[in-house]
């Protein structure tokens, strides 16, 4: 799982493309899954019908989750998990009303551990999240509605030290 871990941080350190059709996307997706370890945090970001939840339900199927992953919109997360015990926590914190609605959360719990948590409208939480993550950037492609821009970069304690 190491050489996966070190191919994607090769392959995904900084990485642009441009998805023409749902298939494509989810073949991203998958490719981005293969390398995904326990631990990691990956934070969403792109406009309201981008397709943040269709890359997440395809990512959870490439990790083999058991569950079908569904918008968590009006619960703000979902756990999903795999065959192998692996725990996929899916937020979505479009609808979060305040400060206090986030540390009842308890947010460190699920960042700092060994599941893989997917965030989206991670935009709203930034100063929550940890230094070490993934994010994954869908933007709408004028005059092709099928299509998306999609980066993904990983960002690190060492980045933001500089």
């Amino acid at each position: 799982m190491t050489e996966n871990k070190n191919q994607l941080q090769k392959k995904f350190t900084s990485f642009t493309k441009l998805a023409t059709t749902p298939a494509e996307t989810e073949r991203i997706a998958r490719d981005f899954a293969a390398g995904l370890q326990p631990g990691d945090v990956v934070a969403f970001f792109g406009d309201l019908g981008s397709g943040k939840t269709f890359f997440i339900k395809s990512l959870c199927r490439a990790l083999g989750t058991v569950q079908e992953a569904t918008s968590p919109s009006f619960t703000i997360i979902n756990e999903y998990f795999t065959p192998d015990d692996l725990f996929v926590y899916h937020f979505d914190f479009y609808r979060l009303e305040d400060e206090q609605e986030l540390r009842n959360l308890g947010l460190d719990e699920f960042f700092y551990n060994d599941y893989i948590c997917l965030i989206e409208w991670a935009d709203k939480i930034l100063l929550h999240l940890p230094e070490n993550r993934w994010e994954v950037w869908l933007q709408f492609v004028p005059h092709q509605p099928e299509s998306r821009n999609i980066s993904i970069f990983k960002k690190t304690d060492e980045e933001n030290e500089r």
